[in-house]
């Protein structure tokens, strides 16, 4: 493993760096997955990048003959090369929290947000909308694909894709949530992205649609107010 300050004053791994190189993320693949053929590439009005149809083709595998996975199904070591591209969120309350955030992501972004509340990111006013549709998600069940800009002013920030997809779990809980996080201009090579913690990082949604895996998809209204 090289290690490299990138100029930012973070030290970049540079095993988890090679993950942000276009080449590396379009060739990664689970271990065990459905034929990308069979798993549908374009939802409403996002076509999902290469990391987020092989995410997908791999929940689909491991699903087997139910609607949706149950939490015993997901395995990291089986996500393979997918593993670094990987959030996997639990709803405690009415927080969502990021359980498990990829080692690209976090040099991507310059922080790990392991710990965090997903919905802090999005803008009060706004907060409660998002926080409905990730419920409706889990509970119809239905994934849910998004384009989000990684700043709340439409001049800056970096286009990037996220993806949202229910897991199961026992006990009467809210369905988990797993899926991936992949910039949109998969053919650029990004550079690991400098983290202001001083500064109201909030994101700024594009274009957002439900992924039907079988049982039909919510209310459209709950695609509404981007």
């Amino acid at each position: 493993m090289v290690l490299s300050d990138d100029g930012t004053g973070r030290v970049v791994s540079g095993w988890a760096y090679s993950a942000l190189r276009p080449e590396v993320a379009e060739a990664a693949s689970a271990l065990v997955a459905a034929p990308l053929s069979d798993v549908p590439n374009q939802h409403g009005d996002v076509a999902l990048t290469p990391v987020a149809h092989a995410f997908l083709a791999y929940w689909w595998h491991i699903r087997g003959d139910k609607t949706v996975p149950d939490v015993q199904d997901v395995s990291p070591p089986q996500m393979h090369t997918l593993a670094p591209y990987v959030r996997y969120l639990q709803w405690d309350g009415d927080a969502l929290i990021h359980r498990l955030w990829g080692s690209a992501l976090t040099e991507s972004t310059g922080v790990d947000l392991t710990g965090q509340d997903m919905l802090e990111y999005i803008a009060p006013e706004r907060r409660e909308f998002r926080r409905n549709l990730f419920l409706a998600a889990g509970d119809h069940p239905c994934g849910c694909a998004m384009v989000v800009r990684s700043d709340s002013d439409p001049d800056a920030g970096t286009a990037f894709e996220m993806t949202f997809l229910p897991v199961a779990v026992p006990d009467g809980q809210r369905p988990r949530l797993i899926g991936t996080l992949q910039w949109c201009r998969a053919r650029d090579v990004f550079e690991p992205r400098p983290y202001h913690p001083r500064k109201e990082n909030l994101l700024a949604v594009e274009s957002v649609a439900f992924i039907d895996v079988g049982a039909g998809t919510p209310d459209p209204v709950f695609l509404d107010g981007q």
